[in-house]
Order: C-alpha cells, then sequence, then structure tokens
C-alpha cells in the first residue's frame, strides 16, 4: 500500500472519529441544589421571620392588694417587654358612698403626660375620697399606639390614719369622714358632719380625758334609739363616745342629709340613717375611738 494511501485512510479514520464523538450525548450532569434559604430576608416566608417580641406590662411596686399611705413617697415599678417606648400611668377611684350609693368617681394621669418607658416613676401619694383605687399602666409605641396595659387594686390609708390600731374607729375632721377597721382593713367608710362653727367635736384617741366631757376615745355604750334633751331631738343608733354622754355618733334626720360631708353639728358625729345603722350593728362597746 502506498504512503499516499496510508494518510488518506488515517484521515478518513480521524474525521469519522470526531463524528462520532459529536453524536454520543453529554453524560446527564448533577442536579441543580437550591440554595439554603436565607432566615433573615426571606419575607415570602413569615415562619421563618424571626419573630416580634410581644408587648407586655406588670406593675410590681406597689404589689397589689397592699397599702399605700397619703404624703408618703413611693416608686412605682413595672416589668415590660416589647417595643414599648412611652408609658402612662394612672389612678382612679369610687369615691366614698352615702348610704350605700355612689357619689361618682375620679381619675387622673400621673405627671399629666405619657413619660419614657425606664420601667419606674416616684409619686408621692395624694388625699384619695376611698378606701381603695385602681392603679393602671398603658404602654404606647412610639408613634403613640396603644399595645399594652395593665391594672391592679391597691389600699390607701390617710394620713392621720397612719397608726390607728387594727380594730378602731377614726374620725378626720378636715376631711368630714368616718372609717371603721377591722382586722386592718377598712370595713366602713362614711360620709359625716362634725362640729359646725361655734361647737366642738372634741379630738381624742383611747385615754383621753377632758373636764367636762370625761374620759374619751372609746365605745362607751350604745343605743338604738337615744333621745338628746339638750337640742330636743332624736339621735338614733348612738354610739356613745364620751364617758359623759356629752358627744357620739349617730343618724341624722332627712331634711340634714344634704349637709353631710361638711360641718354642721352640735358636736356629736352624723351619718346618714343608713349608713348609722350598719356600722351599730358592727361595732361592740369598748371599741377604740380616734378624733383626728
Amino acid at each position: 500500500m502506498s504512503f499516499r494511501l496510508l494518510i488518506v485512510l488515517a484521515v478518513t479514520v480521524m474525521t469519522c472519529s470526531a463524528v462520532a464523538a459529536e453524536l454520543v450525548p453529554d453524560a446527564p450532569s448533577a442536579p441543580l441544589q437550591p440554595e439554603p434559604p436565607d432566615v433573615g430576608l426571606n419575607v415570602l416566608n413569615p415562619s421563618a421571620v424571626a419573630p416580634v417580641e410581644e408587648a407586655f406590662l406588670n406593675i410590681i411596686e406597689p404589689a397589689p392588694d397592699s397599702e399605700v399611705r397619703e404624703g408618703r413617697k413611693i416608686t412605682i415599678r413595672w416589668e415590660s417587654s416589647g417595643p414599648i417606648e412611652q408609658v402612662r400611668l394612672y389612678y382612679s377611684y369610687d369615691l366614698c358612698p352615702l348610704a350605700g350609693k355612689s357619689r361618682g368617681s375620679y381619675g387622673h394621669i400621673l405627671y399629666n403626660q405619657m413619660i419614657p418607658n425606664f420601667t419606674e416613676a416616684p409619686w408621692t401619694v395624694p388625699w384619695m375620697d376611698t378606701d381603695a383605687f385602681r392603679l393602671r399602666i398603658a404602654g404606647y409605641t412610639r408613634d403613640g399606639e396603644q399595645i399594652a396595659d395593665h391594672e391592679i387594686g391597691v389600699r390607701f390609708r390617710p394620713a392621720e390614719l397612719a397608726d390607728l390600731p387594727a380594730h378602731a374607729i377614726g374620725i378626720i375632721k378636715k376631711r368630714q369622714r368616718l372609717y371603721y377597721y377591722e382586722g386592718g382593713r377598712v370595713r366602713r367608710m362614711h360620709v359625716v358632719s362634725t362640729a359646725a362653727p361655734g361647737y366642738t367635736t372634741p379630738t381624742m384617741r383611747p385615754g383621753s380625758y377632758d373636764r367636762r366631757r370625761g374620759a374619751m376615745g372609746k365605745v362607751f355604750g350604745k343605743q338604738t334609739s337615744a333621745w338628746s334633751r339638750r337640742y330636743n331631738c332624736a339621735m338614733p343608733y348612738w354610739l356613745q363616745i364620751t364617758a359623759s354622754g356629752s358627744h357620739g355618733i349617730h343618724a341624722t334626720s332627712a331634711p340634714y342629709y344634704r349637709y353631710l360631708g361638711r360641718p354642721a353639728s352640735h358636736g356629736c358625729v352624723r351619718q346618714h340613717n343608713a349608713d348609722a345603722k350598719v356600722l351599730f350593728g358592727m361595732v361592740a362597746v369598748g371599741t377604740p375611738v380616734y378624733v383626728f
């Protein structure tokens, strides 16, 4: 075979091999694997988005059902979570009732505005015409949207009654209020009338003594129906608070109900008949009496 023929055959074989190689299909490639999701950016999958902390408030001081005293400076403290930027603190209460009927309610915003959510705030406890009040906190976003709140009940004690024993009657002339405590808690709070100008309701406590009135400061006796010879009037549900009988706690008559809450008596402590009846049934002879 000539050399020229060998070259032609070699070229032919190479050409056929190349054509055959082009006709052979490519080997299958591995399927593409999806990229792992970016949890922080995958907004199409809500379950993959980092959760927002839920808004939460909880008053921890004063404790629920604890007692605060008028004039004391206390610190209100609370727990907080979530996007709460500001808070508003309130207190509210039902006014001392008269004859078991509501006289309305009162509420006030501490600081008269929202304050930063610092989780505590000082407060000087004011006078309140009640024996218990509601303390409430509301939480707001930076834009002023309310997103959480919490409320507790707190007991209130007037400054004058700070050292009153657990079982006693306390009367505050400048407030025209009577309090009856049992077990350290107010069982009754009444709107009353003490002495009008020109008359005297003596200040007293157990062991007090006056030359004209004798011993003072406890319930010396009680009568369902007593009579004043000096003023010629009935004194229902009489609780005698001086040894001489010069002064007592009793019901007044209907024409004088409108004066309750201000000084209007001849020296005794007047009450609405309905209130006097309840108190009379609760108080025993010997109960300590304090008049401030």
